[in-house]
């Protein structure tokens, strides 16, 4: 038995261990990485118009989700000028579920008017103004209650501004490495000439200003223009803050410390080891973006489990329940000591849990080797009656401990795998009953 016991240990370590050799945190929201089915009579699409706002008319891009299904809805707002368009953050918010709105401020990227800090700050509220205007719920299944505004850069502090001067249609705000345009320690200590060499080329794509413009702008709104007061007010509702350690995230720090200060509970925050543009951190800030939309949509379930190595064994768990029979499962295989049925979000269709009914673990350092030598010889089992019942290739076995864990009950994951198919460790979809009842069907057929 020890001798079984090892080799089918080592199994577990061997298939396990590359699926996890860079998981150092939440598994990745399965909207990042993996297209949601798609919705024949309300598809996603992109909607491409303009807004008046006092006369000039700014460009704007909808991307609009699938489903018949009011949507919430964010608001993204570019930095300055605006070279990081942050369209993967967007498209990952869609396939969320998510309708997003994009802005071109007066003035940038081919929008008409002139731009500066104070009509930046007005197309903001116009943008969130459009959204909440009833005939745009309606044409783009707005929900009116769940709006977000987000922005990164100079896009944070108008996220902000936005937020803080509608706080009646906005339920959250994102502030992405956000710049304290009135903060800004160069406006005070660099000479006026030096500052406007360094900000000149961003002001390239911009039309209707200089630098020196913006410059004496700032000088004449530094109060309009504090982000930290601005977060004090915005704090009121939830707030995510997610500071570059290369770029601004100084800012970020002061800027949160200052929201908690005025509200402790409903601040977020974060630091990442990159850049400004997050240019090596695109997933964690897209997953950790999705993570906390989840507190406004039920519908993304919360990712990133951590089951503690070591507690006491929780015996309403939902596995204990199945046991039971308090729970239902579709079944494929059972004796007096395991049980096989189908996951119901399954990494894959075929996707198997392996259980001991007998042994009250919550991970493999609890388990008895004797009870585990009986779960793997299961395991084996399946795997075999996977490959039979839909033809595969391989399949893939996983059992998470701690970081990644959902269940507080020891469980081995039986998954196919598919050529040439990519396996993401992501959030999962419920699978359709009567699909998971057919599947377990068949392999229960080929169970021997």
């Amino acid at each position: 038995m020890n001798r079984l016991t090892a080799a089918l240990t080592a199994l577990v370590l061997a298939f396990a261990a590359p699926a996890f050799a860079e998981l150092k945190g939440p598994p990745t929201p399965r909207a990042v990485v993996a297209d949601p089915p798609a919705d024949k009579a309300h598809p996603a699409n992109l909607a491409a118009f303009q807004i008046d706002v006092q006369g000039a008319k700014i460009n704007a891009v909808m991307y609009v989700a699938s489903g018949d299904k009011p949507h919430p809805t964010m608001l993204f707002l570019h930095g300055f000028p605006g070279n990081e368009t942050n369209v993967d953050l967007m498209q990952a918010v869609r396939r969320a579920g998510w309708n997003v709105l994009r802005i071109n401020y007066r003035g940038s990227w081919g929008s008409q008017g002139a731009f500066s800090f104070a009509h930046a700050r007005t197309d903001a509220e116009a943008a969130v103004d459009f959204l909440t205007a009833p005939a745009n719920v309606a044409k783009y299944r707005i929900d009116p209650k769940r709006i977000v505004v987000a922005g990164h850069s100079m896009g944070g502090f108008m996220a902000a501004s936005a937020s803080a001067a509608r706080p009646s249609a906005v339920a959250g705000t994102i502030l992405l490495d956000a710049w304290d345009i009135g903060g800004d320690p160069r406006f005070v200590h660099l000479a006026p000439k030096a500052l406007a060499e360094d900000i000149r080329p961003d002001t390239a794509p911009l039309a209707g200003t200089s630098p020196e413009a913006l410059i004496a702008e700032v000088g004449r709104d530094r109060a309009k223009l504090d982000l930290a007061a601005l977060s004090r007010t915005i704090a009121a509702r939830p707030v995510l803050m997610i500071g570059a350690e290369r770029g601004i995230g100084q800012m970020t720090d002061a800027v949160a410390k200052a929201a908690r200060e005025a509200h402790p509970d409903t601040v977020v925050e974060a630091q990442y080891p990159t850049d400004h543009s997050f240019s090596d951190s695109r997933i964690a800030l897209s997953s950790e973006i999705l993570r906390w939309l989840g507190r406004f949509d039920p519908s993304i379930t919360p990712a990133g489990a951590r089951i503690p190595l070591a507690a006491a064994y929780d015996e309403n768990n939902p596995f204990a329940k199945i046991i039971r029979g308090e729970l239902p499962a579709y079944k494929v295989y059972e004796d007096a000591d395991v049980l096989a049925f189908m996951d119901r979000a399954p990494m894959e269709a075929g996707h198997v849990l392996v259980i001991s009914k007998t042994s009250k673990a919550r991970n493999i350092l609890e388990m008895d080797p004797a009870d585990l030598a009986k779960v793997m010889a299961v395991v084996q089992r399946v795997g075999r009656a996977e490959v039979e019942a839909l033809g595969l290739e391989g399949f893939m076995i996983i059992q998470n401990n701690g970081v990644g864990q959902s269940v507080p009950h020891l469980h081995v994951h039986v998954i196919p795998r598919i050529a040439g198919k990519p396996a993401y460790l992501a959030e999962n979809a419920p699978a359709d009953p009567k699909d998971l009842e057919a599947m377990a069907a068949r392999i229960k057929a080929a169970m021997r």
